[in-house]
């Protein structure tokens, strides 16, 4: 069984139609790259699998869930939507705090994982407000990661980061690979996600197509 699924999923904001009857099936423990132009829908696509946009009509499936009516949000999936994520007026470590949805001893351990993965200090205290775009980027990533999710969500996650951050990211994900994740990321940079996806969907005009598998 796929570990999500999308059957006939239309959206429409202002009346302009965002998603044109979109299916498709996002196999288990595979890295799956969506790609398209500014305004093509690829983050209204990402926030319908988790909940946060009601389609108006079809069905989303995530790990045999359906979203919106059997459970409102899908769970046990991290994501990151960069900036709009964080809380500013915090350091990087009690934005990770706030997400760990269980209550664990080792939670300090858990967080300084997190940021570590990510290229981040975990011993920097300063508030995020005071990071570079890329730390902020970084930050968001390790949001994503914090709570060992199978299902792992990046939208646009190369922004900010420079060329060094992006072959540091292609790298992370194989490794999330490698830890049997299934990835969805989103990306205008067609160089970025050949080297780092599986799979990559070209979304355009509200229609979706899957382009050659690549090598990941």
């Amino acid at each position: 069984m796929p570990i999500i699924e999308l059957k006939n999923v239309t959206k429409k904001i202002n009346h302009r139609l965002i998603l044109d009857n979109i299916s498709l099936t996002i196999d288990q423990h595979h890295i799956y790259g969506i790609s398209g132009p500014n305004g093509s829908g690829k983050t209204i696509l990402l926030k319908a699998i988790l909940g946060f946009v009601k389609p108006n009509t079809g069905n989303i499936t995530v790990q045999g869930y359906k979203i919106r009516k059997d459970q409102m949000f899908a769970s046990n999936v991290g994501f990151s939507f960069g900036e709009e994520g964080l809380l500013p007026m915090f350091d990087s470590q009690t934005n990770l705090q706030l997400l760990l949805k269980h209550h664990q001893l080792n939670q300090s351990k858990v967080i300084s994982t997190a940021l570590s993965k990510v290229g981040l200090d975990p011993y920097d205290h300063r508030k995020v407000q005071a990071f570079s775009l890329g730390m902020k980027q970084r930050l968001s990533i390790a949001c994503a990661l914090v709570n060992d999710d199978p299902i792992i969500i990046l939208d646009e996650p190369t922004n900010g980061l420079d060329k060094k951050g992006q072959l540091f990211l292609v790298d992370l994900i194989q490794q999330l690979k490698k830890e049997q994740k299934t990835v969805l990321l989103t990306s205008h940079d067609e160089f970025f996600l050949k080297r780092s996806s599986d799979h990559i969907f070209q979304i355009n005009d509200g229609k979706i197509r899957i382009e050659t598998a690549q090598g990941g």
